[in-house]
């Protein structure tokens, strides 16, 4: 397990509602995603004020910053700009909007508030999670990078430098820390190359549970044992084969780890006779 803490846990700390002009709000595309004013726009255009909700805040030494509700903000302050018309009772309603503020919080934290508002709403994809989480210094985003940047690895790309995966990498990481996630690319790289399936990001889980659960394994044997299972496609569709039980039932995101698990785990254990360097296999469908 990793020594590092990697959650998404933010400090106590103040927290207001209080009225707040939307034009003395500010953006920081580092805690957050980046400001799609066309969105706003659309947003300003047919603004219901009593459908506003509440936007989140930072506030720091220099003002307020918006966490949550970016769009909403920026679509006031275009009412309140006269870029776009709308009823006069809307512009009254937007001078002064009802907002969580909270206060004391690093960027790093207020990447985590808005990952977790945002988390559940599907409103942020994971390579943009990964980005803000990065940007903000995030400890989980930071590691997972420098071990990406080891292996010249980028996030979002198909190419044979890509990871697309990102959400299955960091979740390496949460459950195993770095270095396990360093070794197992390598692995993945000693017996597959440089292909874009090399990097699934289930079959890296795969990897990165066995070499946590036995460290005592050699890395360049391990490499040899899963290159001669064919490449990494035909190994990625095995891992499917086996957590849909040859598509007798549905898989999700945890089968698809315990089959990548077995199928590591059996890798390891071909042609071995007897009890020799074996490894127990997992039980995937308890």
């Amino acid at each position: 397990m990793p020594s590092k803490d990697y959650s998404y846990n933010i400090p106590d700390h103040p927290i207001e509602y209080m009225k707040v002009d939307p034009t003395t709000i500010k953006f920081d595309p580092r805690a957050q995603r980046n400001l799609n004013k066309v969105r706003a726009r659309a947003i300003a255009e047919k603004l219901v004020p009593t459908a506003l909700g509440t936007p989140i805040l930072s506030a720091r030494e220099d003002g307020l910053y918006a966490v949550d509700g970016m769009h909403r903000v920026y679509a006031c302050q275009l009412i309140l700009a006269g870029e776009v018309s709308v009823a006069k009772s809307v512009r009254e309603a937007v001078q002064s909007i009802t907002c969580e503020v909270h206060s004391d919080l690093s960027m790093a934290n207020e990447a985590s508030l808005f990952i977790i508002k945002n988390k559940e709403s599907s409103k942020v994809g994971p390579n943009d999670e990964f980005r803000i989480g990065l940007l903000a210094g995030h400890p989980l985003f930071q590691d997972t990078n420098d071990v990406l940047e080891k292996h010249q690895l980028k996030v979002g790309s198909s190419s044979a430098n890509g990871v697309r995966g990102i959400k299955g990498i960091l979740s390496i990481v949460m459950d195993h820390g770095p270095e396990i996630l360093d070794q197992s690319l390598t692995v993945a790289e000693g017996a597959w190359g440089r292909v874009p399936d090399t990097w699934h990001a289930v079959t890296i889980g795969g990897i990165a549970t066995v070499i946590s659960k036995h460290p005592e394994l050699k890395r360049t044997e391990l490499s040899e044992k899963l290159k001669r299972q064919g490449d990494p496609t035909s190994f990625k569709a095995k891992i499917q084969t086996i957590a849909t039980n040859n598509n007798t039932r549905a898989d999700g995101t945890k089968g698809r780890l315990k089959a990548a698990h077995l199928a590591v785990a059996s890798a390891w254990n071909a042609n071995r006779r007897g009890n020799v360097n074996r490894i127990p296999l997992p039980n995937i469908f308890e």
